[in-house]
C-alpha cells in the first residue's frame, strides 16, 4: 500500500515546505576535476608500482638478450670468414694427398717409396753409397 501523503505515512517527521528552484540553482557551476578523481590506496600504489617494476625488468631483459644475440652474430659472422679459409686450405691438402696415395698404390709408386726411403734395390742391381 503506497501513501500519497507525506502527513499520513510519517505524522511524527516534520517536512519543510518546499521552495521554488531559482535561477541560479539550475546553472551549474563548473564541477572540478580533483572531484572526479579517484583516491588510490596504499595497496593499489604498491600493485602499481609492482607491475611497473615487473614491466621495466622485462624491456630491459629484452633489450639485453638483443644486444647480446647481436654480438653473438657478429663474432660467428667473423669467425665463420676463419673457419671457410681453414677449410679451402684443408680441401687443397685433401687433394694433395689424394694425388700422392694415387700415385703410390701403381707399382712404379711403391718401388720409389722402397727405393728412396727405405734403401732397397731391385733384383740385378747393386748398391751404390757415396760419402
Amino acid at each position: 500500500m503506497a501513501y500519497t501523503n507525506r502527513q499520513i505515512a510519517y505524522p511524527e517527521v516534520a517536512y519543510p515546505e518546499l521552495q521554488p528552484v531559482t535561477e541560479r540553482q539550475v546553472k551549474r557551476q563548473p564541477v572540478r576535476k580533483s572531484q572526479y578523481k579517484k583516491r588510490t590506496t596504499r595497496f593499489e600504489y604498491l600493485l602499481y608500482l609492482t607491475i611497473n617494476a615487473a614491466l621495466v625488468f622485462g624491456v630491459v631483459q629484452c633489450a639485453r638478450t638483443l644486444i647480446t644475440a647481436s654480438f653473438n652474430l657478429s663474432q660467428l659472422v667473423s669467425s665463420q670468414a676463419s673457419v671457410q679459409t681453414f677449410f679451402n686450405q684443408t680441401k687443397v691438402e685433401n687433394k694433395v694427398l689424394n694425388d700422392k696415395i694415387r700415385v703410390y698404390s701403381s707399382p712404379s709408386g711403391i718401388e720409389e717409396l722402397a727405393r728412396n726411403y727405405l734403401n732397397m734395390v731391385g733384383e740385378n742391381e747393386l748398391p751404390v753409397r757415396f760419402q
